[in-house]
């Protein structure tokens, strides 16, 4: 014999909870008598002008303060050289400076050796280098040929 059979054997099919006669019908009305009333909804006032306006008013204020920053820290760098009035025309000016221009005109894709290679053939004396580049070799580089 099974265990389920057993245990049905010994005691039975009928369960030992009941529910009283009745229950389920006055139940429900016993819970609604012992609940509070149920308020009524809130009434929604209006909102005032300054309610309304405050998130444009922040809003503004968040970018003038960014403005302001950014005001500070360009005076601050000391950077004056492209105007922002006429941001093309400054633009076009550094362009027409024949040391800018060719330094921007480099493929993108030539290779270090290649653009050392281009340099030093550009070049015929230590001199010239240090003159366009603004550097100076120390001392005892000063003999290299090129």
């Amino acid at each position: 014999m099974k265990e389920e059979e057993k245990l049905i054997a010994t005691f039975g099919r009928k369960t030992p909870f009941t529910v009283p006669d009745g229950y389920f019908e006055s139940v429900r009305n016993e819970i609604e008598a012992s609940l509070p009333a149920y308020p009524d909804k809130p009434k929604r006032e209006d909102m005032t002008t300054w309610q309304k306006l405050k998130p444009y008013v922040y809003l503004a204020a968040m970018f003038a303060g960014i403005w302001c920053m950014m005001k500070v820290f360009h005076h601050a760098s000391g950077i004056d050289r492209i105007n922002l009035d006429n941001p093309p025309a400054q633009i076009a000016a550094y362009m027409g400076d024949p040391g800018l221009t060719d330094m921007m005109m480099l493929p993108a894709d030539m290779s270090d050796l290649e653009l050392m290679n281009e340099v030093s053939e550009s070049y015929d004396s230590m001199e010239e280098f240090e003159k366009d580049f603004g550097y100076e070799l120390e001392p005892e580089y000063d003999n290299i040929d090129l």
